[in-house]
């Protein structure tokens, strides 16, 4: 049999590939980050619902709860039975509301802390604190009184920089940058960093080294733009990323950052995935402060 050479392409690939995995990724991200959050009032929820008798407006003690890490891939959590009250007095619903009925809550609880898991473990970990382990297994004590308020609880980007630490980061393997980051603020492991203006300056013109050694096509170059008004510098900081252009996402070809209160600026998010360096300048992945 005598092999033919192809006389076309066996398929087409949309244009505007990248520009579709870059929105279904953040759209996912953001459905796994509300989820993490309607979990954690979900069960807040549920104590509220095996001390009260599933009477809402009864009052109850309740403020922080113990979860169990289950063992397997995936690190969700599940409830022991063991809560404490506003006083410190470490409880079990055992003893609040007798066996049958905490057995039954705990299970019925066990459908929402199921998903604290590892996907949403950036949601979950702020309001823990980590307790020995019990038993083998990693123990945690969940805010009930935060978790109660998760879904009203800011974005990261609006989270005070004093709740950050200092770190040195990189997304190339070769260029350093120091920065800040939220250490619960992770996907899959890689840190959102937020840079001083003389940190994006640099960074603007390692981008455009980049793009002149490989193409802008594969490069995102990012450009701060300055100028005066009525005696005040301003800066304009922006990304402009030129894969887009030419196909169907051409409108979101270009980004300028807002700074936060403190002025600084979170070039790339968690898209560029950055990692954050040890002291050897090893890959910290994911970031444990």
């Amino acid at each position: 049999m005598t092999n033919q050479p192809a006389s076309r392409p066996a398929y087409e690939i949309p244009a505007d590939l990248g520009a579709e995995v870059d929105a279904a990724l953040t759209a996912t991200d953001a459905a796994r980050d509300q989820l993490g959050r309607a979990m954690l009032v979900a069960t807040a929820a549920a104590v509220r619902d095996i001390l009260t008798g599933c009477e809402p407006g009864a009052p109850f003690d309740a403020v922080t709860l113990e979860l169990l890490g289950v063992q397997g891939e995936t690190g969700a959590l599940f409830p022991s039975g063991r809560y404490w009250t506003q006083a410190g007095e470490e409880r079990t619903f055992t003893e609040a509301v007798g066996l049958a009925d905490a057995g039954n809550g705990i299970h019925d609880m066990s459908d929402w802390t199921m998903r604290l898991d590892e996907s949403t473990r950036s949601v979950w970990r702020p309001l823990c604190t980590e307790l020995h382990n019990r038993g083998g297994r990693p123990a945690w004590r969940l805010d009930l009184v935060k978790a109660a308020r998760a879904l009203d609880e800011p974005t990261p980007d609006e989270r005070p920089l004093a709740a950050m630490v200092d770190v040195t980061v990189c997304a190339n393997e070769r260029d350093h940058y120091p920065a800040k980051v939220g250490p619960e603020d992770q996907r899959e492991g890689h840190v959102r960093p937020w840079f001083d203006l003389d940190t994006v300056r640099q960074i603007a013109a390692d981008s455009h080294a980049e793009a002149m050694r490989y193409g802008h096509g594969s490069v995102d170059t990012v450009h701060v733009l300055e100028g005066t008004v009525d005696g005040t510098g301003h800066a304009v900081v922006l990304v402009v990323s030129w894969m887009y252009l030419g196909g169907d996402k051409h409108e979101q070809a270009t980004e300028i950052l807002q700074p936060n209160a403190e002025g600084r600026y979170a070039v790339g998010g968690h898209d560029w995935c950055w990692y954050a360096l040890d002291d050897h300048m090893n890959p910290q992945i994911p970031f444990r402060p």
